[in-house]
């Protein structure tokens, strides 16, 4: 990045991986503003997913008339708020004045392949928008600004809210990354008989292991009422006669005996006292098996001043969950103290594999 020029009239660098946002026709000082165009098209969009224009679209373009029949909207309201969406480039908007969807907007119909409505409404939802008006709150106190603004923690809030507990299960079934892939198909599974998956919820990702690795066993440890329903993941993969399903407290007891123990996006979700604990209950059930591993599936962010959206995810583990993202040095810490030390060389920017043995 080229040093900032002390002239009243300097240019001021781009910011690296942000520069898309900026209006660059405004001065540099005030290209910032840009940021507030995500608001704008965040809810805009989250209106038209509401009353399902994508699934009123998804047999061919509409006119405006015919949408807001459908579903059940004002025509001059819903034009104003798609032509902004297609403006964002979500939707198409053609000179004929129909509405039709694009390859940005396939994936927000119900129940489309590899669809992502439940994750975007999910995200936007006010349970995880209202934290981010007092971000502040948790810079002056370092205390999830979630706990403040509803008076709870998350976890507590959807099991006290349930249709917000829906909104989150449906959205963690479609919670897929496309570093997700790259882990399944560079790290070698098959090396590990018996596989067990730490807070896996409903097994989606150990199901996947077990249908790529047929050699394979598994374990599946989460709370009971998470893998309530895991058994029918399994059986849709046809791996339920491959897995053991165990309801456990991770805190304080997981099974002993498997080869490796995996984690995959959950250690972020707490701060490095609670992941270092669920760490150490892992390294308890492992016990003298030198040869298991601990295999941590997570973000694995970038040095300073490198571009990474693991660094906005970070944001959002510190404002509503208390949790954090973590460098490579920072997992090693956790790590460490739990009685760890690293066996791979995982590459940082994106979803990571990182591999640890019991010292």
């Amino acid at each position: 990045m080229t040093a900032q020029d002390s002239t009243p009239h300097a240019q001021t660098p781009q910011v690296q991986g942000m520069s898309g946002w900026f209006d660059q026709g405004l001065p540099p000082q005030q290209q910032v503003l840009g940021f507030l165009y995500a608001k704008w098209i965040i809810g805009a969009l989250r209106a038209a997913i509401e009353v399902k224009v994508p699934d009123a679209l998804a047999k061919g373009p509409r006119t405006i008339e015919e949408i807001s029949e459908e579903t059940g909207t004002v025509p001059d309201a819903l034009y104003r708020v798609l032509r902004a969406v297609a403006a964002a480039g979500v939707l198409q908007e053609q000179a004929d004045g129909r509405f039709a969807l694009n390859s940005a907007s396939a994936g927000l119909v119900t129940d489309a392949p590899g669809g992502i409505r439940d994750m975007y409404l999910f995200a936007s939802d006010p349970m995880l928008w209202r934290p981010y008006e007092d971000i502040a709150h948790t810079l002056r106190t370092g205390q999830a600004a979630f706990d403040h603004v509803f008076g709870m923690q998350f976890y507590e809030y959807t099991k006290a809210n349930p249709a917000s507990g829906v909104v989150f299960d449906r959205a963690m079934r479609q919670n897929h990354y496309p570093g997700t892939d790259r882990v399944f198909d560079t790290y070698d599974f098959s090396r590990f008989p018996k596989i067990a998956d730490v807070g896996g919820g409903h097994g989606q990702f150990l199901a996947e292991v077990l249908r790529r690795h047929p050699g394979c066993t598994g374990v599946l440890a989460d709370q009971a009422h998470t893998v309530a329903d895991a058994k029918e993941v399994f059986e849709s993969t046809g791996t339920s006669d491959r897995v053991t399903i165990v309801p456990t407290d991770f805190f304080t007891e997981v099974p002993s005996g498997c080869d490796a123990y995996f984690i995959k996006h959950t250690l972020h979700n707490w701060d490095n006292g609670n992941a270092e604990r669920i760490l150490r209950t892992i390294r308890k059930a492992i016990g003298d098996d030198t040869g298991a591993r601990l295999l941590i599936v997570d973000q694995l962010l970038r040095g300073p001043g490198e571009w990474d959206i693991g660094k906005l995810i970070d944001v959002e583990s510190l404002s509503v969950l208390g949790g954090r993202e973590r460098s490579l040095a920072e997992w090693n810490a956790i790590a460490g103290a739990a009685g760890f030390a690293l066996a791979n060389d995982p590459v940082p920017g994106d979803i990571a594999l990182l591999e640890y043995r019991p010292v």
